[in-house]
């Protein structure tokens, strides 16, 4: 019992004299990110054009789409095909896999992630859109096998023990009736498809308020896990600026859909994407403490392998927890958060409170 309380006063003496600090660096901070359909009408051709072009403006994360239901490499042979993934890669991508899923079939349909991450995709993202309207059996059935083959993945692939599972789906998932609270025990985050440019109106002039509103809606449907919105450029109507204000309110891990080709205008290459803020910085430079009392916040047990109970004079508005080189591993909504399941080891949590107080802290989990 000595020996082991000694350990738990080391690494808490540790964490202690790490406090406070810094997230990461500006490149691991930035996962801004790109969607692909088809190649074939994205005006560019080949992956190697996309590539260049992708890398030159700064994006830091392509979504590359890899099947359509069951998998079928003859009609997606990105699935298959490490090429692809080497290309994007060799210009300092991510390379993110996604699929369009139904009802049925689930297990089958499942088998694409593992085959991706095979392939070296290094994440995936579930598309369910109106086949699964208020379908909460449907829902779960198929995350619980996706959820599965992502478990496989992370214990028996090499250098995959990160790899992570998103949800995309309609930004207004009450209107459609959808169950979060069922998709939620599955997934590592989500990617609501919050068009304010297809939306218009008050959504598009008072963009702020609607992502969210978006992300308070998930939230309320049972979502635990962190929100990233997607912004479509479709139209042709939403600046470059609006983009910039999307990317700021939302986080590092927003994107665009669709990269643009036959089914919008190629315009929208020079006259918008090349336009945005792709790379801003979404670290802290500096600390990022803003709290005038040391005491103000606190977490305890630290370290910890369970529990632990955020300490604070204002109500708690959100929590997260990256890995020093600035991966979001976990996300929560009130005074308490798990570290359970983590490996073991030195990590950063963010806490920010409803008066708008930041307090960023390194933390030890215990195995």
């Amino acid at each position: 019992m000595k020996r082991k309380t000694s350990i738990w006063a080391l690494l808490g003496l540790l964490c202690w004299l790490s406090v406070p600090t810094r997230i990461s660096a500006q490149g691991d901070c930035n996962k801004l990110g790109a969607w692909l359909w088809y190649i074939e009408i994205s005006g560019f051709g080949t992956h190697a054009k996309l590539a260049d072009s992708l890398r030159n403006i700064g994006v830091k994360r392509i979504y590359v789409k890899v099947s359509d239901g069951r998998p079928n490499p003859t009609v997606w042979p990105e699935l298959l095909d490490k090429s692809v993934v080497a290309t994007y890669a060799s210009r300092g991508l991510e390379v993110w896999a996604w699929s369009y899923n139904y009802p049925g079939n689930e297990a089958e349909q499942a088998t694409a992630l593992r085959i991706a991450a095979e392939t070296g995709y290094q994440g995936f993202v579930v598309d369910v859109e109106t086949e699964f309207d208020n379908k909460p059996l449907a829902l779960r059935s198929l995350f619980s096998a996706f959820g599965a083959q992502r478990d496989w993945v992370r214990s028996n692939l090499p250098g995959k023990s990160q790899f992570s599972l998103y949800c995309t789906t309609w930004g207004n998932p009450a209107d459609h009736k959808y169950s979060i609270k069922d998709i939620d025990p599955f997934v590592d985050g989500y990617k609501p498809q919050t068009y304010v440019e297809n939306w218009g109106g008050i959504y598009y002039t008072n963009m702020a308020y609607w992502i969210r509103y978006g992300t308070d809606e998930y939230k309320q449907l049972g979502a635990t896990k962190p929100v990233h919105h997607i912004v479509s450029t479709e139209k042709g109507v939403i600046t470059p600026e609006k983009i910039n204000e999307f990317f700021q309110i939302s986080g590092p891990e927003s994107s665009i859909w669709v990269v643009p080709g036959q089914n919008t205008n190629m315009a929208l290459w020079g006259n918008t994407w090349k336009k945005v803020n792709w790379r801003m910085n979404f670290c802290s430079d500096t600390e990022e403490t803003q709290v005038t009392d040391s005491n103000t916040i606190s977490l305890f047990p630290n370290p910890s392998a369970d529990l632990v109970t955020i300490q604070s004079t204002h109500k708690v508005q959100s929590v997260e927890i990256f890995t020093l080189q600035g991966i979001n591993v976990r996300s929560a909504f009130n005074e308490y958060f798990s570290v359970e399941g983590l490996p073991a080891g030195v990590y950063v949590v963010k806490v920010v409170t409803a008066n708008g107080a930041i307090f960023v802290q390194k933390f030890c989990v215990l195995a």
